[in-house]
């Protein structure tokens, strides 16, 4: 099938006229008369237009090429999403155990600026993750120990930091460091869960 053919087949298939369209368009019937009769071709402006109006894309108008189909691009977001998460999941690792290793050799300041970085990127990879899925979690499993590790670092550092001790990736052997590590790791994971793993939306959960 031609351009012109196809011009004329989306014309017809929204039930419109030569003159209907060039009105739409902001163009003479004659010039949609030369289109469909392949005289000559729609300038860029009047080719996106079309494609707004018919809902194609350019390129089927051009060279009939459609667009994947909505399940295969869904699908594709999906594993993407999966590999995505699965990174974050490896990041996330890594930071912890660079962390202690680095703070095990006496460099407090890679310690404390490089595996916090290394979380960092890996907490927006899982968003990143998340986002791709369109909002859903598409295994919980996979996520949850993802927010799991995610928690450890700032959770060490906070109960360290509201006790005014010098911040280190785990906490200080006390039972009040201990245990306020405790509550703010299971606040902050338990929070993050429920948020993106079991809270109910409209429709079922995500």
């Amino acid at each position: 099938m031609t351009i012109e053919e196809r011009i004329q087949e989306l014309r017809k298939g929204k039930g419109l006229s030569q003159e209907q369209l060039a009105d739409v368009l902001g163009v003479s019937r004659q010039a949609v008369s030369k289109w469909e009769s392949g005289q000559s071709l729609p300038e860029i402006e009047k080719l996106l237009a079309m494609s707004e109006l018919f809902g194609v894309t350019i390129d089927y108008i051009l060279k009939g090429e459609m667009p994947p189909p909505a399940d295969d691009r869904r699908r594709a977001a999906r594993v993407g999403s999966q590999i995505v998460s699965a990174v974050a999941l490896m990041l996330l690792a890594i930071g912890i155990i660079a962390t202690i290793g680095q703070f095990s050799d006496g460099d407090y300041t890679m310690d404390i600026y490089g595996g916090l970085v290394i979380a960092a990127v890996g907490i927006m990879l899982m968003l990143v993750s998340w986002f791709l899925a369109g909002g859903r979690v598409l295994s919980k499993p996979l996520f949850v120990v993802n927010i799991l590790l995610a928690g450890v670092l700032p959770s060490s550092y906070i109960s360290q930091a509201l006790l005014r001790y010098y911040p280190k990736p785990y906490s200080s052997f006390s039972l009040l460091t201990i245990l306020l590590f405790i509550v703010i790791y299971l606040l902050i994971c338990g929070t993050a869960v429920y948020f993106t793993v079991f809270r109910k939306k409209k429709g079922g959960y995500s």
